[in-house]
């Protein structure tokens, strides 16, 4: 069969491919990418031609957040709409449909089907990443990614045999297997997720995360994969010396019908020293609204203090700053506690 050039989104299954089928099937696509238990704080850079060569890390962390991006190609010369498809399978030499169809990811956002727009000769990536807290059930997995468009669906869906699962993964070039390693450590006391929906209305807005009776020298990780403003929300901090403190992005402005995932980890200190016996830690995520002067609901809110400084807030105007909380989830620890 001679070689053609692929009418669609091509997601690599080896590094060396140059967009024509058919092809040889291989489970190490170097366009299914894992960035660990943080996303990238920048996922565009996945875009840029400069680093279409390289395969990044394929390391899954067991019982913990990990953020999954899907990279491909557009070799025709025109350009494709489409979305991104994200799957997992136990290990199995020949992964039928069947094995992992049912296994689908969603992204921080949210959607199994997140949508792609990819100019002829470019190059597309899931940059709201998906998300996936692996079970402790297999020594390892196996990624499978789709870049369905509409011309060129799922090419393995129905397919049973081994004649034609050779036959579709050779002649199709918009799916990629890979194997990825697990990586068994220390699994942090707290894996615990909220979500966030911005609603019909953009605001100007506080995301700030509340801590409560936490022993000192404790390690954390708050982070959103949803890009916002092109950058994804991350803080972390790995010996903390207060029991009780606050971080927050401030100023965000978040348009209306933005829509996140929150996950955040906790592993507690052994430092219980100020906290009362019967204290219960706890970590809240709110959403704050921040007003000027000028808002309708300024008398309502409170004074606005800087969680770095302590300093109260000024507005571009140079007036007070208010916020008042618009919603927040809490989640509490009452079976820890010193050891």
């Amino acid at each position: 069969m001679a070689q053609e050039t692929w009418p669609g989104i091509v997601v690599r299954c080896t590094g060396g491919e140059d967009g024509t089928t058919p092809r040889s099937a291989s489970s190490q696509s170097p366009d299914i990418l894992i960035s660990g238990t943080e996303p990238y704080e920048d996922p565009a850079f996945l875009t840029d031609p400069a680093n279409y060569g390289e395969s990044y890390p394929n390391s899954l962390y067991i019982g913990l957040p990990n953020y999954l991006y899907v990279r491909g190609k557009n070799y025709t010369d025109a350009p494709l709409d489409g979305h991104w498809n994200l799957f997992y399978a136990e290990p199995n030499i020949l992964l039928y449909p069947y094995l992992w169809e049912e296994n689908q990811l969603r992204t921080s956002l949210g959607d199994m089907n997140p949508p792609f727009s990819i100019e002829p000769g470019a190059i597309g990536a899931s940059t709201d990443p998906f998300t996936w807290v692996p079970p402790d059930v297999s020594d390892h997995y196996c990624l499978v990614a789709v870049a369905a468009t509409p011309d060129h669906g799922n090419p393995v869906s129905g397919v049973n045999n081994i004649n034609s699962l050779a036959e579709v993964l050779s002649t199709n070039a918009n799916i990629a297997q890979r194997n990825v390693q697990m990586i068994r450590g220390n699994v942090p006391q707290v894996v615990s997720k909220a979500r966030f929906d911005q609603g019909a209305e953009g605001a100007l807005v506080d995301l700030a995360v509340v801590f409560n009776n936490m022993p000192k020298g404790s390690s954390y990780t708050v982070s959103s994969g949803t890009p916002l403003d092109g950058k994804a929300l991350l803080h972390s901090d790995s010996n903390t010396q207060d029991n009780n403190f606050k971080y927050a992005w401030t100023d965000l402005y978040i348009p209306a019908q933005w829509v996140t995932m929150f996950n955040y980890t906790m592993t507690f200190g052994s430092d219980w020293s100020g906290i009362p016996p019967d204290a219960i830690p706890s970590i809240e995520i709110r959403s704050e609204v921040v007003m000027d002067q000028s808002h309708p609901l300024y008398e309502l809110g409170v004074e606005a203090v800087d969680p770095a400084t302590g300093k109260a807030r000024v507005s571009a105007r140079g007036g007070p700053v208010r916020i008042i909380t618009a919603g927040s989830v809490k989640t509490i620890m009452p079976d820890v506690g010193p050891s």
